[in-house]
């Protein structure tokens, strides 16, 4: 063995990006015996995945358009896309709702119709008969539509614009998905406890070929450089997958994903909305949500803009904030809502696929296979959203079984682990135990406490000073990481209350 390779820690496969779907594929490769290793530029959960609306969507959206009859009448293929995806939408949510109930929290969504919409009552019964058909298992839908007595059943409708106007209310089950930060550090763990190794904060770089045919990946963190190989390289960076590619590559014009950003604003409700979410859709003809978050405190989103550049600290910007004030009080206009009441805000960037044909980027999910710009065994998944991270990762696995087939006598490690959130004492835990090397990998990603609340000068250094000796930090570097943690705070999720750094 040269030295060259001896400096090359073998691997089979490399996943690259620590989001949904890469913590996914890690965990679902690992349970089945694959030696894998998970590489993170940032902290897990750092991109599109902890910044979604949250919703665990019943497919409905997929038909959601302005004039539903005449687009799928025009376009079958549209139409066998819709329900390709609802189908898929109707399956990961049972899915998830049943492995994982205590994160899928219920609500009813509530639709209303008007005299002059383009989307009429039996365009929804229709499609909610359609989706019932599409459920794997019957998880309920509950839906009905009322004609009647609206502020009876629905409380919040009289909050609603143009009661003169309004011709129905339909409601149905929907489901909130609590935190999908957790989601990654989850499968992380679980992929890690069957043999996956994980190096987050470091940053991977396809330097190309070896001679025994794997792939040569140079990893770059605070604690020095070395380098990993595999055969199969799984490119999941999200809005990144580009970067990622692109140096390898004499098609330097080549794309794979489309970015669309996607900003929410948060705000405190009255009692009378807890229970319930609004869908409708907004005067561009896009889905817009006002949705259950915790404590009488809702979400209302997303906004959808094409995005370039790098997705890192992206925040909704005013003009995002804007567009979301004017369509909830078009909406909801008894709320009378204004920029006082947000109490913070978030973005992340979609990475859809892009399409030259589609000005919007495709929403189907798909695996490119990077070898039609020379990069056999790299592979790219665009467009898979949270909800369905699970199916993706059993995809991806296929994927890998057939490049990369198990010897005989290699039997899987137990199979899927899906333990759930650990139930830890303290925050030194969070960095003993998931890898947290931040103040932001403890407040947002893996308890979740700044998903609810300010996190305030005194909270966070407390927080600081229980972890700085198991990080190193010296009383300088704890002032320092307090301030940048509040810097991010303030700046990325747009929080006035937030105490000055």
């Amino acid at each position: 063995m040269s030295a060259e390779t001896e400096q090359c820690e073998q691997f089979e496969v490399i996943v690259i990006g620590g989001g949904i779907n890469g913590t996914s594929a890690a965990r679902e490769l690992s349970a089945a015996g694959y030696k894998i290793l998970l590489v993170e530029k940032d902290d897990l959960a750092s991109g599109a995945s902890s910044r979604s609306s949250r919703i665990l969507h019943c497919g409905l959206r997929y038909f959601e358009t302005s004039r539903p009859v005449r687009t799928f009448a025009s376009s079958p293929f549209k139409l066998k896309n819709a329900v390709s995806m609802a189908r898929d939408a109707m399956s990961a949510r049972e899915e998830l709702v049943r492995l994982q109930p205590e994160r899928c929290k219920p609500f009813t969504m509530c639709f209303p119709l008007y005299e002059k919409d383009e989307l009429r009552g039996w365009h929804l019964d229709i499609g909610f008969s359609l989706l019932k058909r599409l459920g794997a298992t019957g998880l309920p839908l509950d839906y009905k539509r009322h004609k009647s007595g609206f502020d009876q059943i629905v409380p919040l409708a009289k909050d609603l614009r143009d009661r003169d106007q309004l011709k129905s209310i339909a409601t149905y089950r929907e489901y909130i998905i609590d935190w999908p930060d957790r989601l990654c550090v989850d499968a992380a763990l679980d992929a890690e406890r069957v043999g996956a190794d994980i190096r987050l904060f470091t940053h991977a770089d396809i330097r190309g070929k070896r001679p025994n045919g794997s792939w040569q990946v140079d990893l770059r963190s605070a604690s020095g450089l070395s380098s990993a190989c595999a055969p199969i390289i799984l490119n999941m960076a999200g809005t990144w997958i580009d970067d990622v590619v692109r140096p390898l590559s004499d098609e330097k014009n080549q794309r794979f994903v489309y970015g669309t950003k996607g900003s929410h604003i948060l705000v405190r409700l009255p009692e009378y909305y807890s229970g319930y979410g609004v869908a409708a859709l907004n005067r561009l003809g896009m889905p817009i949500y006002c949705l259950p978050f915790r404590d009488n405190l809702f979400h209302i989103g997303p906004t959808e803009t094409y995005f370039e550049g790098d997705a890192c600290g992206v925040a909704a910007d005013d003009s995002d904030v804007d567009f979301l004030l004017d369509e909830i009080n078009f909406l909801l206009p008894g709320l009378h809502l204004s920029k006082h009441d947000i109490e913070f805000t978030w973005a992340g960037v979609r990475p859809l696929t892009f399409n030259p044909n589609n000005p919007h980027g495709d929403r189907v999910r798909q695996i490119h296979d990077l070898k039609s710009i020379g990069c056999p065994g790299i592979y790219a998944m665009t467009a898979g959203p949270v909800m369905s991270h699970m199916s993706a990762g059993r995809e991806l696995l296929e994927l890998v079984k057939a490049n990369l087939p198990k010897r005989n006598g290699e039997a899987s490690r137990g199979g899927m682990v899906r333990v759930g959130k650990t139930d830890l004492s303290s925050f030194r835990d969070y960095v003993a135990h998931e890898h947290a090397r931040d103040l932001k990998g403890i407040f947002y990603t893996r308890s979740g406490i700044a998903w609810g609340q300010h996190i305030d000068r005194n909270t966070a250094a407390k927080a600081a000073s229980e972890i700085a000796d198991l990080l190193g930090w010296e009383p300088e570097q704890v002032e320092r990481e307090v301030d940048r943690f509040l810097t991010f705070q303030r700046n990325v999720h747009r929080s006035g209350a937030v105490e000055p750094s």
